[in-house]
């Protein structure tokens, strides 16, 4: 999955995202909205064959690079504790 800067503002981030997994974008989406400082997290599909994916953030404190960064380690430490 590739992922890109479609906007960015102090307190907003567009993300667009190229061969999107749910797998991965789900817990993320999910992290976001448990956190305080964010505001708004969308998860935009307009058509799967015509455009990419979208995560729209904004903030209500910090950025939305460091509320990304945030959520991202909240699923990597929750995924690393699972063992076989």
């Amino acid at each position: 999955m590739q992922i890109y800067v479609m906007e960015k503002t102090e307190k907003s981030l567009k993300l667009g995202l190229k061969d999107a997994s749910t797998t991965i974008v789900e817990p993320i989406i999910d992290e976001l909205n448990k956190d305080p400082k964010v505001d708004i997290v969308r998860y935009i599909v307009d058509h799967p064959d015509l455009t990419d994916p979208i995560v729209e953030i904004k903030v209500s404190a910090g950025t939305p690079g460091e509320a990304v960064k945030r959520a991202c380690a909240a699923v990597g430490e929750y995924f690393s504790g699972l063992t076989e």
